[in-house]
């Protein structure tokens, strides 16, 4: 019984040997930082090319509708016919490269070298219902009101995109290094690293995304429908 007692001791003592402090992490933290640079950062955007469709019917361009209002916690009134649609698939890639430096006592220190990430559109489509009579008021108003929600998702971008390369630049401040210590594997560290800085980047694209659909819900009210709606009664009246 006394064997399997010291044993077990021993076992313990061996485990916490391989940990250190606060204070020694620290300062592999700062010894790590004096020898490595700042990683590139390399941000990069797209519009895509606009697209237009006039081949789709109501009941496309209603069940399509249906999945944006949703998407922005709408219900769409049952009555409600859509004569225009427009589709944009936003698309954010990451790559984070990073490096590998020996420091003291056998550990060693994971850091990106460089960063990189694209945001922007895909296949940005609008739709027209293509019952519509060309160039008649409803035609016009449809293809006006798609117009402009492609100019929201525009500006949108333009707007977002220093403040994503701010948070991009500032990401080594945020997360930093990653310490490997003997016994690691530092290909799994590296993975949390990675995992670290891209949650960074997502959490502020998931914002930006929020305040894109707050933006084109507005524009897709019923009441502005039922503005643009009596625009064009208003219109045919007056022939």
């Amino acid at each position: 019984m006394r064997k399997v007692f010291f044993a077990l001791i021993f076992a313990f003592s061996s485990v916490n040997i391989g940990y250190a402090s606060d204070a020694d992490m620290k300062r592999y933290v700062e010894e790590c930082l004096s020898v490595i640079d700042r990683p590139q950062v390399e941000i990069t955007s797209s519009y895509g090319k606009l697209r237009y469709n006039y081949t789709k019917g109501k009941d496309f361009l209603r069940q399509e509708t249906e999945e944006k209002f949703k998407a922005s916690g709408l219900e769409m009134p049952e009555d409600f016919i859509p004569i225009g649609l427009t589709k944009v698939r936003d698309g954010f890639n990451f790559n984070l490269t990073v490096g590998q430096v020996e420091i003291s006592r056998g550990y060693e220190c994971v850091y990106p070298e460089k960063i990189e990430a694209h945001l922007g559109y895909y296949v940005p489509t609008i739709y027209v219902l293509k019952d519509l009579e060309k160039n008649s008021c409803m035609y016009e108003v449809a293809l006006r009101h798609e117009k402009t929600h492609m100019q929201i998702y525009i500006e949108a971008l333009d707007y977002f995109l220093p403040q994503f390369k701010d948070t991009a630049e500032r990401l080594f401040e945020m997360v930093g290094v990653k310490i490997v210590a003997p016994g690691q594997q530092a290909d799994v560290i590296a993975k949390e690293l990675n995992a670290e800085y891209l949650q960074k980047l997502q959490e502020k694209v998931e914002t930006w995304r929020k305040e894109v659909a707050v933006e084109q819900a507005k524009l897709d009210s019923i009441e502005n429908y039922i503005v643009e709606t009596k625009l064009c009664e208003k219109f045919d009246k007056g022939k």
